[in-house]
Formats: C-alpha cells, sequence, structure tokens
C-alpha cells in the first residue's frame, strides 16, 4: 500500500540543547534543493559511484545534505546566546562566576557559525532531519514486498517457522473420525 503523506501542519518550534529553532516542514522542493547544494558543497554532480571510499563518501554527502535542510528549513530561534569576554581575552563573569552571554539574533551567517560546532550540528540534524527520514523511511514499510522483504510479507519473530509435530496423548482417549456407516445405506 502506498502511504499519502499528510499535509504539514506548518513552521515547528523545536528544543535543542535549551533552546528553541523554529523550523519548516521538509518538503519534497526543499529536499530537491538540498541535495543540489550538498552535492555542489561537495564538488559532484550526482550521488557517488559505489567504490572503496563509498561509505566515506556517503557520510560526506549525508553531512552536506543535513547541513542543507538545517540552513534551508530554520527560520528562528530562541535563547540563542554567544559567550562574552574581556578585553583581555578572559570570560566575562557574572556575581556568582557564571559566564555571561548575550542573546545572538537569527540570521544565516549566525547559523553557519553555530553548526560549525560538531555537537551542536548532530544535536540539530537528530532534531530535525534525522525525524524526517525514519518517517520517510517508514512510510511504505507496511506494504507487502514481492520478494518477502516488506514488513507485511516477512513473518514476525513469534511465527513458527515449522509446523509444529504431533506429541503422544497423555490421558486422553481417542476421538472418533469415521462414522459407521450402515450396510443399508451402502446399498442404495
Amino acid at each position: 500500500m502506498l502511504v499519502a503523506p499528510r499535509k504539514a501542519a506548518g513552521p515547528e518550534w523545536l528544543k535543542i540543547m535549551g533552546a528553541e529553532i523554529l523550523f519548516a516542514p521538509i518538503d519534497r522542493g526543499m529536499f530537491r534543493r538540498a541535495r543540489r547544494a550538498a552535492l555542489e558543497k561537495l564538488g559532484r554532480s550526482e550521488v557517488p559511484a559505489t567504490d572503496e571510499s563509498a561509505a566515506e563518501q556517503l557520510e560526506d554527502l549525508g553531512d552536506a545534505l543535513s547541513e542543507s535542510l538545517i540552513l534551508e528549513g530554520a527560520r528562528d530561534w530562541r535563547d540563542v546566546g554567544q559567550q562574552r569576554f574581556k578585553d583581555t581575552g578572559e570570560p566575562l563573569l557574572d556575581d556568582i562566576g557564571n559566564p555571561q552571554f548575550e542573546p545572538l539574533p537569527f540570521s544565516l551567517e549566525n547559523l553557519r557559525a553555530v553548526l560549525s560546532d560538531p555537537i551542536v550540528f548532530q544535536a540539530f540534524d537528530a532534531a530535525y532531519v534525522v525525524p524526517f527520514a525514519a518517517r520517510e523511511r517508514a512510510k511504505n514499510g507496511f506494504a507487502a514486498s514481492p520478494v518477502g522483504t516488506g514488513v507485511a510479507g516477512t513473518p514476525g519473530k513469534d511465527t513458527a517457522n515449522f509446523r509444529a509435530r504431533p506429541g503422544k496423548a497423555r490421558g486422553a482417549k481417542p476421538a472418533h473420525t469415521r462414522s459407521k456407516v450402515s450396510k443399508a445405506t451402502k446399498l442404495k
């Protein structure tokens, strides 16, 4: 069965590492543009051919695709700040000794700067791109496959692979399986 997607409700605020990021839903056009941008970023015109470094190339392509989707999908943010420093380069601290931050306005340049941290990038990817990819992968997972690899075409873990062998009857009388036909009925 082909599963039709439901229409996205609109931009959604996602919590990421103590901040909130407003993301537009990923649609087909956004995905195509992100794929083209990812391939351009890697200097390719198509998905890499299979060779000894295919896994590495696919990982690079996946990261570039995720970054492109995040850059196009992010619309605004709340509670994103930049640490303040003294002229000497030391962190500026408050009265208690905690570092001070100033709000960082949302812009494409600031978003790129935030995504340059690999931990932050992974958090954005996990919150925005990975759920989209998982939904897309699962959409048609219940359709039966001609080769039996779909969820509907594959028996579950609790399904027996072989027929059960009949065991010995324990204390039960044999069941009558044939009815006796009278000779008169046979003659007719």
